[in-house]
């Protein structure tokens, strides 16, 4: 039911959207300096989740205040990025077929096999994904070819295993959404996450929510990560520390994406 009335907003809102919305729409003047000088900005709590960065727009605050109402979190991590987009590209909304090439391109969940993290502890980089495949169902698990559409869907979910360092294999639900200024995708564990031999996240309880923003500045991305965790001992920093980890590894990989669009 939820996810109809996510999607019910969605369509809703892409009624009313024309070209790229304003940055300075979407946050405050603060946010866009740091934006522009730090390349980034981070919020991260552990126990009382109090999300900051959401950019000003009713459809993502209700993603995310949906989220914390499902899960009631004991972890968040907030990030926001811009990525720039050429300057002939500047002010302009992107194209559909621009859209349509980067919706197909961040649903190469193989692509994400071997991307790499600085792991501050180690002082080195660290392979992030071991293994990352589409597949049939969280039953069968049969892998499949990274899907690849012909037009924009409004919403759209795939199924993925994927093993990484910190967590081991786990199989995963993407959930997409998408109107003409935005792509949104919601990553939701299937299994129970685990550090070493200790279950730390109970299945359902992670959502990793990315929202690609079209603006008259370049991409905005806000991603955020909302987990139920065990509170061990010594461990909440670890995990929040991991999210923030696996948000710059992925947002590296998308800029890969992007650069081959834009």
């Amino acid at each position: 039911m939820k996810q109809f009335i996510f999607v019910a907003l969605f369509s809703l809102m892409t009624l009313f959207h024309i070209g790229a919305v304003s940055l300075e729409d979407l946050l405050d003047r603060a946010t866009i300096t740091a934006l522009h000088t730090e390349k980034k900005v981070v919020n991260s709590s552990t126990g009382t989740i109090q999300p900051q960065l959401v950019p000003k727009d009713d459809f993502y605050r209700t993603v995310v205040q949906d989220v914390i109402q499902k899960i009631k979190p004991t972890v968040m991590v907030e990030n926001l990025y811009l990525y720039q987009k050429p300057a002939s590209k500047i002010g302009k909304a992107w194209t559909e077929s621009e859209q349509l090439h980067l919706f197909n391109e961040i649903r190469g969940i193989s692509t994400l096999t071997g991307i790499e993290y600085y792991s501050a502890s180690r002082k080195k980089m660290r392979i992030f994904y071991e293994y990352s495949s589409v597949i049939d169902s969280p039953e069968s698990k049969n892998v499949l070819t990274d899907p690849v559409v012909q037009s924009i869907p409004k919403n759209a979910t795939l199924f993925a295993r994927q093993k990484d360092l910190t967590f081991g294999d786990n199989i995963y639900q993407y959930d997409y959404l998408t109107n003409e200024g935005s792509i949104i995708f919601i990553q939701t564990n299937l299994t129970t996450m685990s550090y070493g031999i200790i279950p730390l996240v109970q299945k359902g309880n992670l959502h990793s929510i990315i929202c690609i923003i079209d603006t008259d500045n370049g991409l905005l991305l806000y991603a955020a990560t909302f987990a139920k965790a065990s509170t061990l001992p010594g461990l909440e920093g670890k995990i929040r520390d991991s999210f923030s980890n696996r948000t710059e590894a992925v947002y590296k990989w998308f800029e890969t994406k992007a650069d081959r669009i834009f």
